[in-house]
């Protein structure tokens, strides 16, 4: 007879939920549990002394609207003990259980790209807890109509990697997050606060910056940014971690919020299909940006599958000044179709795109 021992002594974790979420700190209670009991019969689908030990996983979360937020667990659960706390204070009406969904319904409407975060406590019927924080932004009804205009992934000193968005629709930015990647591999994001943007108007986020104090996000004026390639024609807006733009393999999307949908994205390579490859000649992290966006329906692919680098964007001929342009009347097909190169010193950050091509001597 064998004595087995089993513990979840005190152990704290962070998980992240949906690729791009702040981590969700989960706390399992502290238990010892000492079983007598002999070896589990090979042939057996369950242990005679099977006991469910671990606390339910959070494996989703979205704002649903003004007033209801959702997450989703890996097994049916109940609220124990703990009522959900929101920082800032916003009044929880109620809580709606339905098997492994929770929806809490707020008092009040959450204010337009607000941050908030939500603590809370669930278990499950085995009594196994999970406190968790998760960090949201306030829904946002009035989403711009909005596109990735223009970048620049192999940019330089004077002219450092940048992303322009172009406004097709007035609306507010607050709570829209551009992902440098896919939500399942990036290398930062930004979370747009509420701003009000008209139809024309052009935003730049610099992704290199130099953490300059004139480098100011401007949520009213265009003209108070100083850094490079800052514009007084646009609205910028700096990524501190100067994270950069992948130069040969690479996409850049943009959410309408976090765990959102995809209102935009742009997919580059550098490289060649390779039909007997799983990855299909992509890198490691190009694959993944592949399959998120053949996922999201935000990238065409000749086959209707996952996106072969033959139908990304070809980066080849880019360099710092020769920028990566949507047509100054820019198309939406979700393909390489609507991009082009333009010439050297060609690019236009913060103004309309032109329509020359770079052309190979």
């Amino acid at each position: 007879m064998n004595t087995r021992l089993y513990t979840t002594k005190s152990t704290v974790f962070a998980r992240q939920i949906g690729g791009f979420f702040q981590p969700v700190i989960a706390i399992i209670l502290s238990g010892i549990l000492i079983m007598p009991g002999c070896a589990p019969d090979s042939n057996s689908k369950k242990s005679t002394y099977s006991i469910d030990l671990l606390p339910p996983v959070l494996q989703s979360a979205r704002v649903v609207d003004e007033r209801h937020l959702r997450f989703i667990f890996d097994e049916p659960v109940v609220v124990n003990g703990m009522n959900p706390l929101v920082d800032p204070p916003m009044t929880v009406d109620t809580l709606d259980i339905e098997d492994e969904q929770l929806t809490i319904g707020f008092g009040i409407d959450q204010e337009i790209g607000h941050e908030y975060t939500i603590r809370m406590k669930v278990a499950d019927e085995s009594g196994n807890s999970l406190t968790f924080l998760y960090n949201f932004s306030g829904w946002n009804p009035r989403i711009p109509g909005i596109l990735i205009n223009e970048l620049n992934p192999r940019g330089s000193g004077n002219t450092p990697d940048c992303v322009e968005l172009f406004i097709t629709k007035a609306g507010n930015l607050g709570g829209l997050i551009l992902l440098i990647g896919t939500k399942n591999k990036y290398k930062d994001s930004f979370l747009f606060p509420a701003v009000e943007v008209s139809q024309g108007e052009y935003i730049l986020v610099h992704t290199k910056a130099e953490g300059i104090s004139e480098e100011i996000d401007e949520t009213s004026r265009l003209d108070v940014s100083g850094g490079k390639l800052a514009s007084d024609t646009a609205r910028d807006f700096w990524i501190r971690s100067a994270p950069g733009l992948p130069g040969n393999n690479g996409a850049v999307t943009l959410h309408a919020r976090k765990n959102g949908p995809v209102i935009d994205a742009i997919l580059w390579s550098d490289r060649e299909d390779d039909k007997g490859d799983e990855k299909l000649g992509w890198t490691r992290d190009g694959f993944v940006f592949a399959s998120d966006l053949a996922e999201a329906g935000a990238w065409i692919s000749a086959s209707g599958g996952i996106p072969a680098p033959s139908d990304a964007f070809n980066v080849n001929f880019s360099t710092s000044t020769r920028s990566i342009c949507r047509a100054s009347t820019p198309n939406d097909t979700d393909s390489a179709e609507d991009w082009h190169i333009v010439p050297t010193r060609g690019q236009t950050f913060g103004a309309i795109n032109t329509d020359r091509m770079y052309e190979k001597k």
